[in-house]
C-alpha cells in the first residue's frame, strides 16, 4: 500500500480502499481512478460486430424500415432513443418501439413482430433485449424479417438464428468486459456504423449522456469501461442539448446543478421508470428523443406525473403488505 500511494501521489487511506477493492497493482489503480477514452476497447470485440454493420449499412443505404425494439426501462428507452438517433443521422428509416409492460409482456414477443409488420419493417434491432427471444425472431424470420439482437442479459440457452448477437455475455464472446448495460452496446455499435459509413464519429460520441444515464440507472459496475463511459457522459449530461432532458432536470429542481452518478440515479432514473411501470415507455423515449422544447416541457411533466402516482402506489402496496 505504501508503494501504491507514493507511486500515485495517494493519501495511504485511499490507497487502503484501492487495495481493499481489487485495485492493488499501480496500472490497475491508475486505469481506475483516471479513466480515458483510450482504454475503451475496439466495438469488434464484440462477437458477431461485423456482421451487424454489415447488415445495417445495407439497411441505410437501401432506404430500409428498421424497427428499434427496445425495452421499458431507462436502459431500454435510452439503448432505442441512440440507436435510432444515429440511423437516422446516418440515413436509416429507423423506428422506434417498446412493450408495455402490462399488455405485452418483456422481451421481444409476438407484440414485436406485429408491429415489425405495421410498420413494414425489413430488420428488427433490438436493444436491450432478444438473447431469449428464439420463437419470435424464428416468426420474424418466416415473415423475411431479419433480426439484429444488442443485448446484455446472460443468455438462458441457444442463441437465436438471427443475424448478429452483441451480447459481451455470450460464452464465446472475446469481450474483456463483461459488466455494459445495454446502452454500452448500443454504443458501440454506433460507433463502429458511423466508422463503417464514413460519418463523424462525433455523432457516436455525443450519445455518452444518454450512455451515462442508463449505465447508472441499470446500477451496472462503475468499473472498466463503464467508468469511462460515465466519467465523460456525466460532464456531457451537465451540459447536454437534449430538450427533454433539460425539461426533466428542470422539472425535478436540478437544472443547473452538478450532474451526477446520484442524479442519474436517484432523481432522472425514477422519473423515467415510472413512465413504463405506469404508462408506455414510448414517452420516455420521444422525451429523450424530441427537438421541440415545448413537446419537451409537456412529456416532462408527465413524467413527474407518472412519478408521483408511482410513489403512491408504492406506500398503498407498503401499507397493505405492513397490514
Amino acid at each position: 500500500m505504501g508503494a501504491l500511494a507514493g507511486a500515485l501521489n495517494l493519501p495511504p487511506t485511499l490507497a487502503t480502499l484501492l487495495v481493499q477493492r481489487g485495485f492493488g497493482e499501480v496500472e490497475a489503480a491508475r486505469r481506475y481512478l483516471r479513466p480515458r477514452r483510450e482504454q475503451l476497447t475496439p466495438p469488434e470485440t464484440l462477437r458477431s460486430m461485423d456482421a451487424a454493420v454489415e447488415r445495417l449499412v445495407r439497411a441505410i443505404r437501401a432506404g430500409e424500415t428498421v424497427l428499434v425494439h427496445g425495452d421499458y426501462d431507462v436502459d431500454g428507452m435510452c439503448s432505442t432513443a441512440l440507436l435510432v438517433e444515429v440511423l437516422g443521422a446516418l440515413g436509416a428509416n429507423a423506428v422506434p418501439f417498446t412493450p408495455h409492460r402490462l399488455t405485452d409482456g418483456y422481451d421481444l414477443t409476438e407484440a414485436g413482430v406485429r408491429e415489425a409488420q405495421r410498420v413494414g419493417a425489413t430488420l428488427v434491432l433490438t436493444a436491450d433485449c432478444g438473447t431469449s427471444a428464439r420463437e419470435p425472431i424464428a416468426q420474424l424470420a418466416a415473415l423475411g424479417i431479419e433480426t439484429i439482437v444488442s443485448d446484455h442479459h446472460l443468455p438462458g440457452g441457444p442463441l437465436p438464428d438471427c443475424v448478429a448477437v452483441l451480447n459481451p455475455r455470450r460464452a464465446d464472446c472475446d469481450s474483456p468486459d463483461k459488466d455494459f448495460a445495454a446502452v454500452g452496446i448500443a454504443f458501440k455499435l454506433a460507433l463502429a456504423l458511423c466508422r463503417a459509413v464514413g460519418a463523424s464519429e462525433n455523432l457516436a460520441w455525443r450519445q455518452l449522456d444518454l450512455v451515462a444515464l442508463a449505465t447508472v440507472a441499470d446500477l451496472a459496475p462503475l468499473r472498466g469501461e463503464n467508468r469511462v463511459l460515465v466519467r465523460y457522459g456525466l460532464k456531457l449530461l451537465t451540459e447536454t442539448e437534449r430538450p427533454g432532458l433539460r425539461a426533466l432536470l428542470r422539472s425535478s429542481g436540478s437544472d443547473g446543478k452538478p450532474i451526477t452518478a446520484g442524479t442519474c440515479g436517484f432523481t432522472l432514473a425514477p422519473r423515467l421508470n415510472a413512465v413504463g411501470r405506469m404508462d408506455s415507455a414510448l414517452v420516455g423515449v420521444e422525451l429523450l428523443l424530441t427537438r421541440d422544447q415545448g413537446r419537451a416541457n409537456e412529456l416532462a411533466r408527465r413524467c413527474e406525473e407518472l412519478n408521483t402516482q408511482r410513489q403512491a402506489l408504492d406506500q398503498d402496496v407498503l401499507r397493505q403488505a405492513m397490514r
